[in-house]
This record gives C-alpha cells, sequence and structure tokens, in this order.
C-alpha cells in the first residue's frame, strides 16, 4: 500500500513556473551575432515532474528547469558541454551533450523524457533524451509550453 501511494506521488507530483514568468516573448532574449550563438535550453512536462533539473555548461551551473520551463545564454563559438542533471532523490540518471555552437545561430536544446512501463509487474522506470532542434521547431515549442527561468550565467 506505501509503495503504491509513493508512486502516484512520484507520478502525478509536478513543479512548474509561477504563472506570472514571462514568455518567450517576453524574456527579452538576446540576438546572436558573428561573436556569440544563443542557446535556448527547455523542459516540456518530463518525468519525475516533482522535481527541477539542475543544468550546467562546461561545469558552470546554468540554470533550474521546473517543468515548462527555459532559460537563455549566450555562447561564444566553440565545443560547450551541457549536462542535466536530477536531484538524488529522483534515482534517474542525468544526460550530458557536447554542443559544436556556431556563432551566430540560435540552439534550441529541449530535454525531454517519459515514462515507461514494463512487465507484467508494474516496473516503473523514466527514459530521458536531449535533443536539438531547428528555429522554427524550437520556438514553437518554446513559446507553447514554457515559462522563463533566469540564467545563472
Amino acid at each position: 500500500m506505501r509503495l503504491s501511494l509513493l508512486l502516484i506521488i512520484f507520478l502525478t507530483g509536478c513543479v512548474n513556473t509561477p504563472n506570472n514568468s514571462p514568455t518567450y516573448s517576453q524574456a527579452e532574449v538576446g540576438v546572436p551575432d558573428s561573436e556569440k550563438a544563443v542557446l535556448v535550453l527547455y523542459r516540456k512536462m518530463v518525468p519525475p515532474l516533482i522535481y527541477t533539473v539542475s543544468s550546467t555548461i562546461n561545469g558552470e551551473k546554468f540554470a533550474n528547469l521546473p517543468n515548462n520551463a527555459f532559460s537563455w545564454t549566450f555562447l561564444p563559438a566553440g565545443n560547450h558541454e551541457v549536462k542535466i542533471s536530477w536531484p538524488f532523490l529522483a534515482l534517474t540518471p542525468g544526460k550530458t551533450i557536447n554542443l559544436d555552437v556556431e556563432a551566430g545561430k540560435y540552439y534550441f536544446v529541449e530535454f525531454g523524457g517519459n515514462t515507461e512501463f514494463s512487465g507484467v509487474g508494474a516496473v516503473v522506470f523514466n527514459t530521458h533524451d536531449i535533443s536539438i532542434n531547428d528555429y522554427k521547431q524550437g520556438i514553437q515549442a518554446v513559446t507553447s509550453c514554457c515559462g522563463y527561468v533566469p540564467s545563472s550565467l
């Protein structure tokens, strides 16, 4: 019984951006130029829903993203490590990608995932991925789902 209750809390509780969070068009997202690119990192509804994820770029804290949130920063041209980490209690591994950045471009990086069920015993586990979307897909996704969370960079 206790395990079932914990499972329900695990799957149904969620953390979101505040209702008054700026939208993409209100957040004054920077514009890339000849020396730098703009990285927009976003998270839709990704399980486990009750936790925020922490993100770093090249080992420096970037932003803590709840569900339906995005943050942005400028990046110089070159290779950058983007890492997503869950809190210890989430019992979920993080993800890391290396992003080769060209100045003058936008990079929309989505942190996504699903809850999967396996076997007769109802084993539940989460899967996660990081995908890089083109400008059109990224703008469409961020404007339809996400509130702004300021970057730490």
